[in-house]
């Protein structure tokens, strides 16, 4: 007689608790993400953090270009931060497993009672040499924060900077 489906469930929610490299809050999906981390703090006043997780895609070179996009209340649309907003193509690692990254924006702060709200949009590609063999591209979400990984310790979709 085999076990119960709730057990199969629970069991094997509890193995993958405790595999390595598979974080509370962090999803183990084959999916990439990316999350604001850093928001205008008081001793880094302007800076925007943008955190990133790749998924390996069959052993391809992983790179990311991270922007950042203002939301335009005029036209109430996003819009991307042209002067200083482009962090370019960076390659993350050379295949072989999901691999974190990220990097952090400053800007002057807005003009006194102005507020800005910004947010990460990420282009993800996986290569093999100059050939690109997968691509995603992905706002930034909540949800990922992570208290034992101190670079995500906070997980945010925007981030508003407000004087």
């Amino acid at each position: 007689m085999g076990m119960r489906p709730t057990v199969v469930i629970a069991t094997t929610i509890a193995i993958a608790l405790t595999l390595p490299g598979v974080a509370v809050g962090q999803s183990s999906t084959r999916s990439p993400w990316a999350t604001v981390n850093l928001c205008d703090l008081p001793s880094r006043p302007g800076a925007v953090g943008v955190r990133v997780r790749i998924p390996n895609r069959a052993d391809a070179a992983q790179w990311t270009r991270i922007r950042l996009q203002f939301f335009d209340g005029t036209t109430r649309a996003w819009r991307l931060v042209r002067s200083g907003g482009d962090a370019g193509w960076t390659k993350l690692s050379d295949g072989g497993g999901p691999v974190t990254g990220g990097t952090t924006f400053t800007f002057p702060p807005p003009r006194a009672g102005a507020r800005i709200v910004v947010r990460g949009l990420v282009d993800f590609e996986w290569r093999r040499g100059t050939t690109v063999v997968s691509r995603a591209r992905v706002k930034t979400t909540s949800g990922h924060r992570n208290a034992a990984d101190p670079m995500l310790r906070v997980s945010r979709a925007s981030c508003q900077i407000v004087r």
